[in-house]
């Protein structure tokens, strides 16, 4: 028998169980949640399978979906998980995503609240539109994944945009909000809000919810950056990236949804004997304790954002072109240097050396996604319900 309470799991037991046997679990596992510190509407809202007893499974396979993270939950008597982990195998062999939460371990309240927190992640992910305007630059040789690989993973759907096919991006209006985010600035002012403009209509008309540019044509085609716009939409919330790197987008859009906050995509520029150098033109502007505009670094045109950024514990993520791998560190920013042979915003960053001697023997790309606080626990959660290998 299955019973959907408005606590919302859904409750599996032996054929026959009865109703009050049912109703007790249920309330049980309300309170001890409520003690553990979740409110009602956390209950209401939380999707979990609840075993009580053995001779559940039939009940159970019935009510695992494709395309979410199933979660089973059960303690360790009357044979409950004993019927969760035949699940568990059930939900394996046959492609469904299934995590296994022990009501029985000290942890578990903290352990569902997290397995609950990436499951809506990847809910809220799946269906996302990812816009490429114009191509992956040519440099990124390990950081373009299929689009089927992107819908397969993370149920992100790439929109390809032809520059050609697109309004010109210095004829639209300017972005009024750009005006006020960098009044001071000096550098094509006029040129560079009418790229902001330019990309939030792109955003509006495709209907997007992230995108990431071939930047580096605006700068050939018409000495103009767009490093000051890339960090504006960052500001607003929305994952933006630069240089068409869909690796890192589709991070920045897999973070964004598990934390809530947008990563900086930034050049792994030195590896020393305990930190490494970051650097990049641009970075969400949020982040950004002081700032000046400065000329882009490669090319020394238009204007790029230098930014200091106020982190101090940063999660570093870098995922593979095959979206099965993830390199995955936690650090601490020791500088904030100014070197005249980087990219303009730059951080050093102190790490392990398991982490410093994968970045130099073995490293998955170029780019790698800053954070700033320590969220390895649950990236890493949510990426092995993916099953990606983590390297640390």
């Amino acid at each position: 028998m299955k019973m959907t309470s408005p606590y919302n799991p859904s409750i599996v037991a032996f054929n026959g169980a009865p109703n009050e046997m049912i109703e007790e679990a249920r309330k049980q596992l309300q309170q001890l949640l409520i003690l553990q510190g979740f409110s009602m509407e956390q209950l209401a809202t939380a999707e979990y399978i609840y075993f009580i007893s053995g001779g559940s499974e039939q009940q159970a396979i019935r009510l695992l979906k494709h395309g979410t993270l199933n979660l089973l939950v059960a303690g360790s008597g009357n044979n409950a998980w004993a019927s969760a982990t035949e699940v568990k195998a059930y939900a394996t062999q046959h492609s469904f995503q299934a995590q296994l939460i022990a009501v029985y371990a000290d942890d578990f309240a903290e352990q569902l609240r997290q397995w609950l927190r990436v499951k809506q992640a990847f809910d809220n992910l799946s269906g996302q539109r990812l816009g490429l305007i114009g191509k992956v630059s040519e440099w990124l040789v390990a950081s373009s994944p299929e689009s089927s690989l992107l819908r397969q993973r993370f149920g992100i759907e790439l929109v390809e945009l032809d520059y050609d096919r697109l309004p010109d991006y210095l004829t639209n209006e300017p972005d009024p909000q750009f005006i006020e985010a960098f009044p001071k600035n000096t550098i094509q002012p006029s040129a560079l809000a009418s790229i902001s403009g330019f990309l939030k209509q792109t955003l509006t008309n495709y209907k997007l919810d992230a995108l990431t540019l071939q930047c580096f044509r605006m700068v050939r085609e018409r000495s103009v950056t767009a490093c000051l716009p890339v960090a504006l939409l960052n500001f607003n919330g929305i994952p933006a990236g630069c240089e068409g790197d869909l690796i890192s987008i589709a991070g920045i859009m897999f973070l964004k949804a598990l934390t809530g906050d947008i990563a900086w995509m930034a050049n792994m520029v030195r590896v020393n004997q305990d930190s490494i150098l970051l650097a990049h033109c641009t970075a969400p502007l949020q982040y950004a304790g002081k700032h000046a505009v400065t000329s882009h670094y490669e090319t020394d045109l238009s204007a790029a954002l230098q930014a200091e950024l106020n982190f101090e514990k940063v999660t570093l993520l870098r995922m593979n072109e095959q979206m099965n791998k993830a390199f995955l560190a936690i650090g601490n920013v020791i500088q904030r240097p100014k070197y005249a042979d980087a990219c303009r915003t730059q951080i050093e960053v102190s790490i392990s050396k398991s982490s410093r001697n994968h970045l130099i023997n073995n490293p998955l790309g170029n780019h790698h996604l800053v954070l700033p606080g320590d969220y390895f626990d649950i990236i890493q959660k949510a990426l092995l319900s993916k099953g990606f290998e983590i390297i640390t």
